[in-house]
């Protein structure tokens, strides 16, 4: 899954009856600090998205990522950071539908700098709309799977998770880790 980045039996759920048939993998292992990347899954009747985003520049309003929206439905943690499963409306030609996705925002440090609040990076999995009613093992399935692409992107990647000043002295590139 997501070129052999990510394992668990929550993505073949997220897939559907059948299990995963095909994926689709667009710059999942970021190769500078300036990223983002997604992939997708698909099954013969659903289909997920799993994203991220690395994004630095001065946050102003932290709160926009630490406070439930009004579509959350559940929230829970990854580490210390909180994740928030919504079910929100997007719109489309014919109205409002809805969609599922889980997503959490970790504050990250660049290599080389000392504050952790000038970058962010967002993790996010989702499946397109419409969406499919969040039963208790469809929720474990994003929870599960969102805690699975945290683990690959902040903890073997981007290193989010660790103290700024041993970010800048670990690897000198994200992508030098092996794995």
């Amino acid at each position: 899954m997501c070129d052999g980045k990510l394992r668990g039996e929550a993505f073949p759920t997220l897939a559907g009856d059948g299990g995963i048939s095909s994926e689709e993998t667009h710059d999942f292992e970021p190769k500078e600090w300036t990223a983002a990347g997604r992939c997708y899954i698909y099954g013969e009747k659903h289909a997920a998205e799993i994203d991220y985003l690395f994004h630095s520049a001065t946050i102003d309003n932290l709160d926009r990522y630490k406070s439930p929206g009004p579509g959350t439905v559940k929230t829970f943690k990854v580490g210390s950071v909180t994740g928030y499963l919504e079910r929100t409306k997007v719109r489309v030609a014919k109205g409002y539908i809805h969609q599922n996705r889980a997503w959490l925002a970790v504050p990250c440090a660049m290599p080389g700098d000392e504050t952790r609040d000038h970058a962010m990076l967002e993790i996010e999995v989702k499946e397109p709309p419409p969406a499919r009613t969040l039963d208790d093992e469809l929720t474990k399935a994003f929870v599960s799977a969102l805690t699975l692409a945290s683990n690959y992107l902040d903890g073997q990647v981007f290193k989010c998770a660790s103290s700024p000043s041993a970010a800048a002295s670990g690897a000198p590139s994200p992508s030098a880790s092996g794995g």
